[in-house]
């Protein structure tokens, strides 16, 4: 009985053409804050992304803060 080898298709984009799996996560990652945050789904620079991303979660943490001690003195 001969077995036959199985071959590997690469797709379109060939072996060196594929993109690398930490490009993909990354992207994959910057679109989802675009899309996450609040006037980003224009913004093309990685850094002001992430910068704006970061300034949204310390909005967002003194506003969990200010909630929490608003829920202490009303006795919830």
């Amino acid at each position: 009985m001969v077995k036959c080898k199985k071959v590997k298709q690469h797709g379109r984009l060939g072996r060196k053409d594929k993109p690398k799996f930490g490009e993909t996560c990354m992207r994959r990652n910057l679109g989802i804050l675009r899309r996450v945050l609040p006037s980003c789904e224009e913004v093309d620079d990685e850094e002001v992304l992430i910068l704006k991303s970061i300034q949204h979660l310390m909005l967002l943490k003194s506003q969990v803060t200010l909630l929490r001690k608003l829920a202490e003195v009303c006795g919830l």
